[in-house]
């Protein structure tokens, strides 16, 4: 049997992210990369995937920090700190103080993103490399609408899709604001359910008008396209529409097609309403969708961004949910399914994760 040429495991992150990808080259070389770590209380699965590796090779060519939240930090902040485990790792992106000279951002998060700067930037053990792919400046395609190719040794092709400049800007000029505001933003306790809607014309469902994304660490998100042995995947992180939307659109225009085909498309924000548009959709529709939460939070996804993923390609999508929860299990419905032509795939047991798998 050969094995893939490309493989993706959205690890049970709770309601964070958690990506394992592996590209396989000739000779059975495997390039590895990983990222962020879901929130804290993730580490255990991400420390027992390691764990599972053989000690010799436990690397990770690189380790992506996306953005300064604490569901996707905070998991990682063990895996840095435990020199135990024998990991090696080739470069860390992540757009820390040294980029930014100031910060904006929620309390929990802001400490752990400056916990991982200390462990970055200071000599503890080991000093960590960082940035080393941006020449140690910030990971940024630069103007809007910008892509960056971004060189990776002996690696797939990868091109850089967010953040831009002015995203990290607005980054850095909202970090000292009131602080209250953010954590009661985090915190999805007050929140009410959303209301039921009614899950039968999903076309029109799709076309509901909603606000959109526009805080400052999602839109800092660290986002790209990941390109190997014919196959591609998008990898959106937290990102915004407005900037994964521009990027996508030079892409489509320099290579002059109507849409990017993708194999796999991780959606951005655990697919919320905020961050997953029929625009955006259509520039770059995908065979497979993933979707990576386990709705405690937030109550995500959303039904108006699944009917949006669902309905915005002409070709019969996979949805793939990393938990089966109330809000994930809707999707099941055969009725549904039949009616407009997609496909579901839930982790085969409870804590398990899933793993979409392509040849070349």
């Amino acid at each position: 049997m050969t094995p893939p040429s490309l493989s993706i495991e959205v690890l049970p992150a709770m309601y964070g992210d958690c990506l394992w990808i592996e590209c396989e080259f000739e000779g059975g070389r495997v390039w590895r990369l990983l990222i962020d770590g879901g929130p804290p209380d993730a580490w255990p699965k991400l420390k027992a995937r390691i764990e599972a590796l053989d000690r010799g090779k436990r690397t990770f060519d690189v380790v992506v920090v996306s953005h300064l939240d604490s569901d996707h930090i905070g998991g990682l902040l063990p895996l840095f700190e435990d020199v135990s485990l024998g990991v090696t790792i080739g470069d860390v992106w992540f757009n820390g103080s040294p980029q930014l000279p100031d910060f904006a951002g929620n309390l929990r998060s802001v400490d752990q993103a400056e916990s991982l700067v200390a462990l970055l930037g200071s000599p503890r053990g080991k000093r960590l490399p960082w940035n080393v792919a941006f020449g140690g400046l910030a990971a940024t395609t630069g103007e809007d609408g910008g892509i960056r190719n971004v060189e990776v040794p002996d690696g797939p092709q990868i091109t850089l899709l967010s953040p831009t400049s002015k995203r990290l800007a607005a980054l850095r000029a909202t970090w000292q604001t009131a602080l209250t505001s953010v954590r009661q933003v985090e915190s999805d306790d007050s929140q009410p359910l959303p209301p039921l809607l009614p899950l039968v014309d999903l076309v029109a469902l799709a076309q509901e008008r909603t606000p959109v994304d526009v805080s400052a660490p999602n839109g800092s998100s660290i986002a790209f396209l990941l390109e190997h042995a014919g196959r591609s995947c998008l990898l959106a992180a937290d990102a915004v529409p407005s900037v994964l939307g521009g990027a996508l659109t030079t892409i489509v225009n320099r290579r002059g097609v109507q849409s990017i085909e993708l194999d796999a498309f991780k959606l951005p924000h655990h697919c919320s309403n905020g961050n997953v548009t029929l625009k955006m959709l259509n520039l770059a529709p995908a065979r497979h969708y993933l979707v990576s939460t386990d709705g405690t939070r937030f109550h995500h996804p959303h039904d108006i961004a699944m009917a949006r993923a669902i309905t915005a390609t002409g070709e019969p999508p996979t949805l793939w949910f990393n938990y089966s929860s109330t809000a994930t299990r809707k999707w099941a419905d055969p009725s549904l399914q039949a009616r407009h032509r997609y496909r579901t795939r839930y982790p085969k047991q409870s804590g398990a994760g899933i793993t979409v798998e392509f040849d070349s």
